[in-house]
């Protein structure tokens, strides 16, 4: 999935030279994306409990690798827009579907999430080493090949659903330790996805744009994904010391201030220090508002988060349009930037009233 939903990211400078492509054609392919990530959560919140779950998440695992391959072999806009759209319902298929899976054997989501960060990782170096004279293709026919081979261990031993009501047995608390209700949260998620997702398609082609830091630019999104593998477990260490709902306080507004830095500051620095708080918080506040919705659902954790997940896909479509507008306008992404984090520092800032409070409400 790491590797399906953002080597469009990675390889957005020299796929928008090979396309002709502008930064609002850019935002609107992001957006056909994430339109079909938002259709594939709504399937898989069906089958969340069904029997064709194991099915289902074998389709998502082979469209993402054969869209991922097929990227290479095409220059048309139509065309791309097609691939970009089964890729996110393969995306969509398979995040729902395997966290529910693991919230029903009470598998640690910070194991589960990382593996999207050594996905993003692996895309960031895949362009960051592929020579500019190679064109853009070799790069997503490498990627694919290489999404196929990470699937194949998955697909060999995909159990189908035990019979029963097998559920997660062990919530992280009872609802009211939360200090919010079901309502903040997905306010809070909704805005997280429609402000992350700017910085998770833009922010390889922000950085190649600032004078001096254009061979950096792959680099950053290299350590993104390093940073992100390990991130859903730290933070759930957090949240187990300091709160759930403290913990994506916490997360939101750290995750702000790394997608504000790079626009703010030219420097190499501003821009390395962005991407390790970007990808240090964005999969870390997914497992965190996967744990709360353990929590406020243990008997049905699935199907909430099909539901959250889909108030976050709404906000992801929402993002990239808008920022490709506004940086096909003015001729530079960093101002959609910084309106992004504008949007995840206020899902945080929804959580402080209950945060601040002493009894946890």
């Amino acid at each position: 999935m790491g590797v399906g939903r953002f080597a469009y990211t990675a390889l957005l400078p020299p796929t928008q030279r090979a396309l002709a492509m502008g930064d609002g054609l850019a935002g609107a392919l992001a957006s056909v994306n994430l339109a079909g990530y938002l259709a594939g959560v709504l399937a898989a919140r069906q089958l969340a409990s069904s029997p064709a779950r194991s099915p289902a998440l074998r389709l998502g695992l082979a469209v993402t690798a054969a869209a991922t391959f097929l990227g290479a072999l095409t220059t048309s806009p139509a065309a791309w827009g097609v691939l970009r759209a089964a890729a996110g319902v393969a995306s969509g298929l398979v995040f729902v579907l395997a966290s529910a899976a693991a919230l029903e054997i009470d598998a640690p989501p910070g194991k589960l999430y990382g593996g999207v960060g050594v996905g993003i990782a692996l895309t960031g170096a895949v362009a960051a080493l592929a020579p500019p004279e190679t064109g853009f293709g070799p790069p997503w026919l490498l990627l694919g090949i290489a999404a196929a081979a990470m699937g194949a261990p998955a697909w060999r031993h995909l159990a189908p659903l035990p019979p029963g009501d097998a559920r997660a047995s062990g919530p992280l608390g009872d609802p009211a330790s939360l200090g919010f209700g079901l309502g903040r949260l997905s306010a809070a998620y909704f805005l997280e996805g429609l402000g992350y997702i700017v910085s998770g398609t833009f922010a390889v082609a922000a950085v190649r744009r600032t004078p001096g830091l254009e061979a950096l630019a792959p680099w950053s999104w290299v350590l993104t994904g390093l940073a992100a593998a390990p991130s859903a477990l730290l933070w759930s260490a957090v949240a187990r010391r300091a709160g759930i709902r403290r913990a994506l306080v916490l997360a939101h507004l750290g995750q702000a201030v790394g997608m504000a830095l790079p626009s703010l500051s030219s420097s190499a620095t501003a821009a390395l220090a962005g991407a390790a708080l970007f990808g240090g918080t964005f999969i870390g506040i997914t497992a965190l508002a996967m744990s709360a919705a353990r929590v406020l659902a243990p008997a049905s954790p699935g199907r909430l988060v099909g539901t959250l997940t889909a108030i976050y896909g709404v906000g992801q479509i929402i993002g990239p349009l808008a920022a490709g507008a506004l940086s096909q306008r003015l001729g530079d992404p960093r101002p959609a930037v910084l309106g992004a984090a504008t949007a995840v520092a206020l899902g945080g800032l929804l959580l402080v009233p209950a945060a601040s409070r002493d009894d946890g409400r």
